[in-house]
C-alpha cells in the first residue's frame, strides 16, 4: 500500500485532458444520463488505470460518498442549464452563465474526491505488473460493482469504450 497525496489541479488538468479526447464525453455523458454514473468518479478510476493505483469497491464507495452532496446540487444544475439551451429558445448569455457555474461544481466535487481518494490506502503496482491487467480488473470490477453494471450490458458495453478511449 501507498499513502497518496493526487492533487486536485492535477487531477482537474488531467480530467479535462481525458474528458475531451476522442469519443469519451459522449460516452461519459450517456453513461451519466442513462446509468446515473457520476463522470467525475469514471475519470478517477481512469486516473487509477493510467497511473497503476488499485482501488477496492469499499474504498470506491468511501469516494462516491464523499462526492454525493454536489453530485446533488450538480442535478439540479444540469437539469437546470440543459433547460436553459439555446436551441430551445433561451438567452445564449444565461446557458453560458449556468455552464460556467456547472464547472464550478464539478471543480468542488473534484476536490472532494481527491480529499476521500487521498485518506484511502490504495495499492500501487510496479512497472513490472503494467502488462498484467491486475489495474482494469480491480478498479474497473469496483466501478461497475459500485454502480450495480454488472448485469447491465449496454453500460458495461459504454465503460469499455471508456476505457479504450484512455488507451
Amino acid at each position: 500500500m501507498q499513502s497518496l497525496n493526487l492533487e486536485p489541479g492535477v487531477f482537474w488538468d488531467y480530467s479535462v485532458s481525458r474528458y475531451t479526447k476522442g469519443d469519451m464525453a459522449p460516452l461519459a455523458i450517456l453513461l451519466q444520463d442513462n446509468h446515473n454514473v457520476n463522470v467525475n468518479i469514471l475519470l478517477l478510476v481512469g486516473w487509477c488505470l493510467e497511473n497503476n493505483f488499485i482501488i477496492n469497491l469499499p474504498q470506491l464507495k468511501a469516494v462516491i460518498e464523499a462526492s454525493s452532496s454536489v453530485e446533488e446540487k450538480l442535478k439540479v444544475h444540469r437539469a437546470k442549464r440543459k433547460a436553459a439551451h439555446p436551441d430551445k429558445g433561451a438567452d445564449p448569455a444565461v446557458y453560458t452563465a449556468l455552464k460556467a457555474e456547472e464547472l464550478e461544481l464539478e471543480r468542488e466535487q473534484q476536490r472532494d474526491i481527491v480529499a476521500a481518494f487521498n485518506e484511502q490506502s490504495v495499492v500501487h503496482l510496479g512497472q513490472a505488473q503494467l502488462t498484467t491487467g491486475s489495474v482494469f480488473n480491480a478498479s474497473m470490477a469496483a466501478f461497475i460493482n459500485a454502480y450495480g453494471l454488472r448485469d447491465n450490458a449496454e453500460a458495461r458495453r459504454l465503460v469499455s469504450l471508456v476505457i479504450k478511449e484512455l488507451s
